[in-house]
């Protein structure tokens, strides 16, 4: 027997092998730190907070100046959450398209688990969510199809409601911005509970704006639990207001939801509560989705619309050459006796290149809602862990100047070919709805809505910017949505 055995020492062989092994380790590790890494590029962040404190007032504009540094895709750390910011059409279309199953989950943020994973709107990308959007798309859509349901004879009452409240203030400044979100939250409102003659006057119906114009303030106010939830515990005050929302608004649904359950009637489904009752009926969906399905159908049908048609209209106001092609454009195919219809729209594609280009300059959903990584995966070359949050910047592709050429000009004709018809390779190149598995469940709705509205109330009104104000700003507050910061109009009849 070996001496070195015999009294329990390492032979020489042994101590060679791990001397040997402990080096190449060490040599391993030294060559790896030298080699690049996969992981995206990105900004230092600070313990805790991460890159928090450097996103700005509008994060979509720091993250679009950081993409000519960094490139496509680059990582921010989220508070505790590791994420990517992903930028420019290639980059985009590769995440929300190429790879959309893999990119189409969402973070289990704080302020989202209230809605117990029923919400389709925050909810993970799942079977059972593939099965629930195609349900909530078909509700949606038969009390949204111009062929089936009174759509358009509901924003025709809101246009009235808007053309009327205008002529209140007679050739005096006032701030449009009540009477739009009034007349897009009746819109989605009739929508989801039924038709109603005097609807500014029922109380649920003032209590629903409340609610949301409440919410609207709290998420611009700025809404830190989801990056740092344990913030809840310092700032009692917020979170009590956040909580309070949220039970408010939910309690509104299920007293709606009661009330329908009370007068349904399988043979005579009234609106889109009806047609969930229906699917909940036959064991398709249960009353807790139902209630987060029509808050989707909220926050997909109201907000985003109000603000969209709120800066078309500033817009006009700020370029009277271009109102006065619409109006024209209007006067042609529509004229003064009847209101403007769905189907003038493929009429007038001046209006529409006028609504696109707002839409792209404006970019009023600029980093859409976060998306999540559920596998590892490569993104533009770089390595993407599972669990990764990805913010995909719309706003970098509608001011790409590689693109536009001049993003921050307001410029319809761009949208527009040689024989005024609309450019369709151009509407790829920004996407106001987003793209692939998770695009706006209101898209449909929305463009409908914002044409109707556009063109009644441009019908009617000259738009234009008060005589001492030297220009318009299209500064925004950054929250829900963007949206224009507090402006007047004067409007002026037509006739």
């Amino acid at each position: 027997m070996d001496s070195s055995d015999k009294y329990g020492l390492v032979s020489t062989e042994t101590q060679v092998f791990l001397v040997t092994f402990l080096v190449s380790a060490g040599l391993f590790k030294v060559v790896k730190s030298l080699m690049p890494s996969h992981a995206p590029p990105g900004p230092w962040g600070v313990p805790v907070l991460g890159t928090l404190p450097f996103f700005g007032k509008e994060p979509n504009v720091t993250f679009t100046e950081m993409w000519e540094k960094y490139g496509n895709v680059f990582s921010i750390k989220l508070g505790t959450w590791p994420a990517i910011v992903v930028n420019g059409g290639d980059a985009i279309r590769e995440a929300l398209i190429v790879k959309g199953d893999i990119f189409s989950s969402r973070p289990k943020f704080f302020t989202t688990s209230f809605s117990n994973g029923t919400s389709i709107s925050f909810s993970e990308f799942t079977d059972n969510y593939k099965f629930h959007r195609r349900n909530a798309l078909g509700a949606l859509s038969m009390f949204a199809n111009a062929k089936k349901n009174p759509i358009e004879s509901i924003v025709h009452d809101e246009v009235d409601f808007v053309v009327k409240s205008f002529a209140k203030h007679g050739e005096k400044p006032f701030n449009p911005h009540e009477y739009i979100f009034i007349a897009a939250g009746s819109v989605i409102y009739q929508i989801c509970y039924g038709v109603q003659e005097d609807v500014r006057d029922n109380k649920d119906f003032v209590e629903f704006i409340l609610n949301v114009k409440n919410f609207t303030n709290f998420v611009s106010a700025g809404n830190p639990f989801d990056a740092l939830p344990w913030l809840r515990f310092f700032m009692r005050e917020k979170y009590r207001l956040f909580l309070n929302l949220l039970s408010l608004s939910k309690h509104q649904r299920m007293k709606m939801i009661k009330e329908h359950e009370d007068t349904f009637q399988e043979t005579d489904i009234r609106d889109v509560t009806d047609r969930l009752l229906q699917l909940s009926n036959r064991g398709h969906i249960d009353k807790e989705t139902l209630q987060t399905t029509l808050a989707d159908f909220f926050g997909a049908g109201f907000v985003t619309i109000a603000t969209t048609t709120e800066w078309t209209l500033l817009l006009m106001a700020a370029h009277p050459e271009v109102q006065d092609k619409v109006q024209a454009e209007i006067d042609e195919v529509v004229g003064w006796e009847r209101k403007p219809g769905l189907a003038d729209r493929g009429k007038m594609t001046y209006t529409e290149a006028v609504i696109h280009e707002s839409m792209r300059l404006t970019s009023i959903s600029p980093l859409a809602i976060p998306h999540m990584a559920m596998e590892d995966t490569w993104l533009q070359g770089y390595h993407v862990k599972k669990g990764t949050v990805a913010f995909i910047n719309l706003y970098s592709m509608s001011q790409d100047k590689k693109v536009w050429g001049d993003p921050e000009v307001f410029r319809p004709e761009r949208f527009l070919d040689e024989s005024g018809q609309i450019r369709q390779s151009l509407l790829g190149e920004f996407l106001p709805f987003s793209a692939g598995r998770r695009r706006c469940l209101g898209e449909f709705l929305a463009r409908m809505e914002v044409f109707l509205l556009i063109t009644g109330t441009l019908q009617k009104y000259r738009l234009q910017k008060p005589a001492d104000l030297p220009k318009y700003s299209l500064e925004a507050t950054f929250g829900l949505v963007r949206m224009p910061k507090p402006f007047q109009i004067v409007a002026s009849p037509r006739c």
